[in-house]
């Protein structure tokens, strides 16, 4: 509930007190305090869902933060170890970039090749699972096996699920028949948000209906052609990083949310205590927005659930 709503609820509530003599409570008075009560429980129900609840119901209103590559300012990208300190800030989306190793398994890894994130070198593609296990993640915490290796997909899943959050999943291998048949083998439906370009989501929503996906869009007309090809589409990827209030608003109005990367500039100005990017796309109507700032962003996020105010500005970012 918004606060201006419950203020106005309270307003309401005290009338009758007012022009009661004997401090009496009169059947209007009990209703009117049943009927703040249940306002109460509601705001309360619409905190307490699931990612995975909100996003699939379309009266969810509750913004959602997403934490690109999971909190890679204090371990290394695309890690397990940066995945469970997004959660921990409070972030409900954490985005990972996977691709296939030589033997066709699904690791976490947003570059083609392994020098930059390992101590490795090649293409991921070349190299087998048992190769790829043998690597050190570049910054990883020494003795903590979360903050060094490279993850399968799978033990990804599994701790998405033990978290309680979701995966918004980059696509960036080609073999999506791999992603798919991991999702499928567990059943891991429920921890996966699959982004991709349009035709690739399409042909993968018509393969398995149950897949959530979120295609990445940048017009009405595209809005046009992915709601007339996938039945349960529930959420739309903005293609773009400003603010874009026509067409977040025709998608609203759709009945689907909007994912809305705050990446570049936004985040930067975010970094100097300067919220103004953030909260001019946040105001849009953006569910979902991704950031390389979860530490920053969630706080500000969940004071705009709670008030309906996006704060225009914050603390600096500290290292």
């Amino acid at each position: 509930m918004r606060k201006e709503h419950l203020a106005a609820i309270l307003a309401l509530a005290a009338l009758p007190l007012l022009a009661s003599c004997d401090g009496g409570s009169s059947d209007h008075d009990r209703e009117l305090d049943a009927d703040l009560h249940d306002a109460d429980a509601t705001e309360e129900e619409s905190q307490s869902l699931s990612p995975l609840a909100c996003l699939t119901d379309a009266a969810c209103d509750t913004v959602m933060v997403t934490s690109h590559r999971g909190y890679h300012k204090h371990h290394p990208e695309n890690s397990l170890a940066a995945i469970r300190g997004a959660a921990e800030l409070g972030a409900e989306f954490v985005e990972i970039d996977v691709r296939h190793t030589s033997d066709e398994i699904v690791v976490l890894m947003h570059d083609d090749t392994l020098d930059r994130t390992t101590d490795g070198t090649g293409a991921v593609s070349d190299h087998s699972w048992a190769e790829i296990q043998q690597l050190t993640l570049t910054g990883g915490e020494t003795g903590n096996p979360e903050s060094t290796r490279v993850p399968s997909y799978h033990e990804t899943m599994e701790l998405a699920r033990e978290l309680g959050i979701m995966l918004y999943l980059d696509q960036k291998t080609e073999r999506t028949d791999l992603v798919l048949a991991e999702i499928q083998a567990g059943s891991y439906h429920d921890v996966n948000l699959i982004r991709d370009d349009m035709a690739t989501v399409i042909a993968q929503a018509a393969e398995d209906p149950e897949l959530l996906v979120m295609p990445s869009i940048s017009s009405e007309d595209d809005l046009a052609a992915v709601l007339a090809a996938i039945a349960a589409l529930h959420i739309v990827e903005v293609g773009f990083n400003q603010p874009a209030p026509a067409l977040v608003s025709a998608i609203r109005a759709s009945g689907i949310k909007v994912q809305q990367d705050l990446l570049g500039a936004s985040d930067i100005r975010a970094v100097l205590g300067d919220y103004k990017g953030w909260k001019a796309v946040i105001e849009t109507g953006v569910y979902l927005p991704q950031t390389d700032l979860p530490n920053l962003l969630v706080p500000a996020v969940r004071e705009f659930n709670r008030t309906g105010v996006f704060p225009e500005e914050g603390p600096a970012d500290m290292p």
